[in-house]
């Protein structure tokens, strides 16, 4: 089954360019458009799509608002955040609302298409300037310095104990940025298995994706 994606900009000419692209893909299919955050949401109710590829400033609600909505209305909906900003207070915001990836818009198309690909996996494609920023946030995080409601686990030793000692291996290499083809690699074990302990992780400790599962790994020095 192709992976079925809702294109969410307000600006007409590029959304009508990345619908057009989009389709070109044999393994995506575009189900829906809309040009502002409140369409987005009717949208997404509407055709339940696998990926949704969402602008970030748009008039009414923006992006960050959108993704605190769908996140509780749509969860089986991955959001890949296709924008021309970087701006900490964006990346900040949409980490704490649960969007799974984060591209500027003057990325390769070939890497917006990956990123679809990759949400709907399961994982995470963030922008490499933008993971510079999210980087500094962690850091940030484990010093004290930056403080938000959503980034705040309560103690880790105590959450750490409903995982098996593989678990928390994999929780780890999760929080420096391995991929589950890595995770293969390094553990000697195959993906599918891999799959299966990220997925025990994700159940027991109650994450969304794997970001707020990298935020929770630095904080409880794993990484």
């Amino acid at each position: 089954m192709p992976i079925r994606v809702l294109v969410v900009d307000d600006h007409a000419l590029f959304r009508e360019m990345m619908l057009h692209a989009l389709e070109e893909e044999e393994d995506l299919q575009v189900v829906g458009e809309a040009a502002d955050g409140v369409s987005a949401l009717e949208a997404c109710l509407r055709l339940l799509p696998d990926v949704c590829l969402l602008d970030l400033e748009m008039p009414g609600m923006n992006g960050v608002e959108v993704t605190r909505h769908l996140v509780r209305s749509c969860p089986g909906t991955k959001i890949v955040v296709l924008t021309a900003y970087d701006e900490d207070r964006w990346i900040y915001e949409l980490v704490q609302a649960g969007a799974t990836g984060y591209l500027l818009k003057e990325a390769p198309l070939a890497e917006v298409v990956r990123a679809i690909r990759v949400a709907w996996s399961g994982e995470s494609l963030i922008d490499p300037r933008v993971a510079h920023k999210i980087l500094r946030m962690l850091a940030g995080l484990t010093s004290g310095q930056v403080r938000g409601p959503n980034l705040q686990p309560p103690p880790e030793c105590a959450r750490l104990e409903a995982l098996t000692e593989r678990e928390v291996e994999v929780l780890g290499l999760v929080g420096r940025g391995l991929n589950n083809k890595e995770l293969s690699e390094r553990l000697v074990i195959g993906e599918t298995t891999v799959k299966t302990h990220v997925a025990n992780i994700m159940g027991k400790l109650g994450f969304r994706d794997r970001i707020e599962m990298v935020l929770f790994a630095v904080k409880a020095g794993l990484v």
